[in-house]
């Protein structure tokens, strides 16, 4: 197993891409904290995971107070004894013409998108450093590196958080610390599989967008991210990892 003995904590684990990554540091080994504005939807995949033998804790978080991603980060090295992993995925989406974008919906997406990323990277540091290092991923999107019409809040905030992601690496590589992030572009979440089948989200299109002619399915991401946290990627820092189909790379209408 990659990840044994290794404790980690991952922000927005109730669905989509933090479950799945959840679920699969716990059978690598690794003592799991799931953490979520909506702590009762975490218990049944924390039962899940006891049930294969793994070692889980649920806590709510509201990633947008640094006050509570502090209290989550303490309680999890409370309970587990130190903290290796820490994973920020809990994000929100937004899509609205720019003209029309309200502030407080701008301000509620970089607050979600770039200062909850912030506040998880600087309180899993702060007790990361005293330990002798560890291992941060953030999980940005496809969308901080191509521009989209009616994302200027979305794009912005993830562009800041890869950006983000770098100058911590370099700030952080002597303290052993290393961070890197992983931008997915469309994949089948429940939030994507809802817009699709509710037909606000073309899936044709976006197929004949992707190279691979399809959106990724969760568990194919999941290897890379238990590739990052483990020792394999030790010289591994600073990288901004676009798994997206071959979107970015595409060119052609």
């Amino acid at each position: 197993m990659k990840l044994e003995n290794k404790v980690a904590i991952i922000t927005g684990a109730s669905k989509g891409i933090g479950k799945g990554i959840a679920i699969r540091y716990a059978q690598e080994g690794a003592s799991v904290v799931l953490a979520s504005r909506s702590k009762d939807l975490l218990a049944a995949i924390v039962d899940q995971i006891h049930r294969d033998g793994g070692k889980a804790l649920a806590l709510e978080v509201d990633v947008c107070n640094h006050e509570s991603v502090e209290a989550m980060v303490a309680k999890s090295v409370e309970h587990f004894g130190r903290l290796d992993i820490m994973i920020n995925n809990a994000g929100i989406s937004m899509v609205q013409p720019s003209e029309e974008l309200p502030p407080g919906d701008w301000k509620r997406a970089l607050d979600t998108d770039l200062s909850g990323v912030f506040y998880g990277c600087q309180c899993a540091a702060r007790r990361m450093i005293p330990q002798g290092g560890g291992c941060i991923i953030n999980i940005t999107s496809v969308y901080g590196i191509v521009a989209a019409p009616g994302r200027a809040a979305y794009c912005s905030s993830k562009a800041a958080a890869n950006m983000l992601t770098k100058v911590l690496a370099v700030e952080w590589a002597k303290k052993h610390i290393r961070v890197n992030a992983i931008a997915p572009g469309y994949f089948r979440t429940e939030l994507v599989q809802d817009l699709i089948d509710r037909g606000a989200l073309p899936l044709g299109g976006i197929e004949k967008r992707t190279p691979l002619g399809r959106i990724g399915e969760i568990k194919e991401l999941l290897g890379l991210a238990v590739y990052l946290a483990s020792d394999e990627a030790a010289y591994m820092t600073g990288s901004i990892i676009n798994m997206d189909g071959g979107w970015e790379a595409y060119g052609y209408l």
